[in-house]
């Protein structure tokens, strides 16, 4: 039996947080005569490595099979890693489809199209690459000089700084301003006044 007779067609759909529903990509792809017992989803940000349902999904697929998706950024978590999955799935025979205009990725133009969109991808990974490494020399650069470094807030648990603390909310400080003056957590701020 040859590949044309036994290929099929699947789904993937993908939204961020669970709070999302999959019911407009579902849908699209139904409305496209996807069967929903072939459609594959997941509730995860595309920022995560692993994603079950696509995993699985990639899993199942064989040569000559194809992959529907309302919009190729379904498929992954950046640009880069969008062109990586595509050309991993042509290389093993298997073709994506998107229904959203314009992304039409097959025949000679469409190869043109990934060639290009995957140097962009590649310019983007290494733009961003360069922004990290650039905010964390500045970071550190700051903290030799003692300044307060941008991230997450400090704790106010030692005795000193909980002492501190509610002698500036004796003086009237509001707990914004401490929270300002200390670079403390709001929620740390409140801990230090009821101990």
């Amino acid at each position: 039996m040859s590949n044309q007779s036994t290929a099929r067609t699947f789904g993937y759909i993908r939204v961020s947080t669970v709070a999302q529903s999959l019911d407009r990509q579902t849908d699209a792809l139904t409305a496209a005569g996807i069967d929903p017992k072939d459609m594959f989803s997941d509730k995860i940000s595309g920022a995560r490595e692993s994603r079950p349902g696509l995993d699985d999904l990639l899993s199942r697929v064989r040569s000559g099979d194809s992959i529907t998706v309302v919009s190729l950024d379904r498929l992954g978590r950046s640009a880069l890693h969008v062109m990586q999955t595509i050309a991993d799935l042509e290389e093993r025979g298997i073709n994506v489809v998107s229904l959203k205009d314009g992304e039409n990725l097959t025949g000679p133009t469409g190869k043109m199209m990934r060639g290009l969109m995957a140097l962009v991808a590649e310019w983007e990974k290494d733009m961003n690459a360069e922004r990290v490494a650039e905010a964390r020399a500045a970071r550190a650069a700051r903290a030799k000089k003692g300044e307060q470094v941008a991230g997450r807030p400090r704790t106010a648990t030692a005795p000193d700084t909980v002492k501190k603390i509610k002698k500036m909310k004796e003086r009237g400080l509001s707990v914004a301003d401490i929270v300002a003056q200390t670079g403390a957590s709001r929620a740390s701020v409140y801990r230090a006044l009821a101990s």
